[in-house]
Formats: structure tokens, C-alpha cells, sequence
């Protein structure tokens, strides 16, 4: 049994007592775990990568920096390939789309989100996972492309309906509904329907943002980039029906749908590089 599987079904022992009891000291751990990303060892393959990247930060806040990556020295289409990871993941996961698109004569910058990777922090959301995109965006130039990874797809589509504009974005994974997985987990976990209310409120709260504007169906309608979805059967994750219902929803998307490669090993797949770099290289012509 592994840790992570024990931590849960311990959870899942004291979640529904505890609701019972307490609703409110319920919903401030339920709170902190829904906001904290679980960080893991990079694998090889990662250092590999990054020993060929460039690497800077950013300020986030007064408290936080934000560790960028980037490849490639100038761009022959306009401006950077932007990549972004999803929930608890980091920059790295994403740079097998780099040495192509450098091939492909794009500088490619990814980062590692608020808590995530190397960066400062231990909480975060959705909301600041949007903002880091929006504040690398500023510090590196207006992203001509972004591929985009599970959760940051989200926080690329919520920072374009503020104002970014790629020309085209790959969504790979793409959650259609994020503003249900509070409650997805929270029932999951074992606890009581009130406690999830209460937990998405003090995390509205905190981010001053609340979950009905992370609605990527109603969003999608209002943004033209061209859009580039590909989205595992296998998914366990995010099941492929939100990658199917996100493209019904966005003008002029287009899905591919791949098998046997399920939500983590996607974004290395050659085949889903070939497809996305193909995609993103047609903006030059």
C-alpha cells in the first residue's frame, strides 16, 4: 500500500465523524487540501532537459518568485511558445514540446507555478496559477502560442478572458468543468456536502475569486484563438469527455484523441509533440 493511499484512507475514516462534529474544522483541512499540491521527485529525463535551459525567476508577491525556463534565443514567428503544467506538476513535465519547437524556430519559456516545482509557497489555486501565466506573459512578451497541461489549461483559458491572446494554444487533458472538483473530492474524501460548501467559501474568500467564474464551457465561447485539443481515452484524471465537451464548446476547435497514454505520460508521447509543434508551426505561414 502506498503512502499517499494510506493518507487517504485515513482521511476517508475521519472525514465523515469529523463533518459531523465540526463542519467548520472540516472544511479549513479540507481547504488545505485541496490547496496544497503534492510535489514529487523530478525523474531524470527532467534534469536532462533543464541542464539546457536557461533559467530566471520572477517576483509573484512580496513573499514568492517564480522560477522560469526557457530555450531557444529569439523567436523567427513573433513571440515565445509558453508552456504550463497542471496541478501539482512543474515546467519540466512540459519540455518535450521544447527542443522541436526551438527546431521549429520558436524560443519555447515554461515556469513552475506558486507551490509548485521549485517555486516558492506551499498553498495556492487556481486563481494564482491564472496570474502566474498572466505575470510570466508580461515579463517574457506576449506568448505567439501556448500548450497548456490538465489544470493550466484552465488558468491559460481564465487568463485570455482577461485580456492574453496567443494566435493558437494546445489544450492537452483539458478539464471542462474545474469549478465541480471541490465537491468531486470532497465527496471522495468522505466528507459531507456542507463541508464542501463551507470549504468553497473560505477559498472564494481568499482568492477573492469566485468558482463560478472558472466556468471554461461559458468562457470558451468568448475567445478566437485557435485551439488544438488532445485528450487520452485512458484518462483517469480527466476523463475524456470534458476534452470532447470543451471542443464542442470552443469555436473552430479541433480534438484529437489518443489511447493508452492516460493523463501524465501525454505530454511526452513524440506523437502528441509532432502534433502540437505541426499545429503551432502553421502560425508562421
Amino acid at each position: 500500500m502506498t503512502e499517499k493511499s494510506t493518507t487517504v484512507r485515513v482521511i476517508q475514516t475521519l472525514a465523515p465523524p469529523l463533518s459531523r462534529v465540526s463542519p467548520e474544522l472540516s472544511a479549513r483541512c479540507l481547504e488545505q487540501l485541496f490547496l496544497t499540491p503534492r510535489k514529487h521527485p523530478r525523474p531524470k529525463r527532467e534534469h536532462e532537459w533543464l541542464a539546457t535551459a536557461e533559467r530566471g525567476s520572477i517576483r509573484f508577491d512580496d513573499r514568492r518568485h517564480v522560477p522560469i525556463f526557457a530555450w531557444g534565443r529569439r523567436s523567427l514567428h513573433g513571440g515565445p511558445v509558453l508552456l504550463v503544467h497542471g496541478w501539482a506538476g512543474r515546467g519540466a513535465q512540459m519540455a518535450a514540446f521544447a527542443r522541436p519547437l526551438v527546431e521549429a524556430g520558436h524560443r519555447v519559456v515554461t515556469f513552475d507555478a506558486p507551490a509548485h516545482g521549485d517555486a516558492d509557497g506551499r498553498l495556492t489555486g487556481l486563481p494564482e496559477l491564472a496570474e502566474a501565466v498572466e505575470r510570466v506573459a508580461q515579463v517574457i512578451g506576449e506568448p505567439r502560442a501556448i500548450i497548456a497541461h490538465s489544470l493550466g489549461t484552465t488558468a491559460v483559458t481564465i487568463a485570455m478572458a482577461r485580456g492574453l491572446a496567443p494566435e493558437k494554444v494546445v489544450y492537452v487533458a483539458p478539464p471542462a468543468h474545474p469549478d465541480e472538483y471541490l465537491h468531486r473530492a470532497a465527496a471522495f474524501l468522505g466528507f459531507a456536502p456542507k463541508v464542501g460548501r463551507r470549504a468553497q467559501r473560505r477559498i472564494e474568500a481568499r482568492f477573492g475569486y469566485p468558482f463560478s467564474d472558472a466556468k471554461v464551457t461559458a468562457l470558451a465561447e468568448t475567445l478566437d484563438a485557435k485551439l488544438l485539443i488532445i485528450h487520452d481515452e485512458d484518462d483517469d484524471d480527466v476523463p475524456i469527455a470534458e476534452g470532447r465537451t470543451l471542443a464542442a464548446r470552443w469555436p473552430g476547435a479541433t480534438l484529437v484523441e489518443t489511447a493508452g497514454l492516460g493523463h501524465r505520460r501525454i505530454v511526452r508521447d513524440p506523437q502528441v509533440v509532432e502534433a502540437a509543434v505541426d499545429f503551432l508551426s502553421e502560425v508562421a505561414n
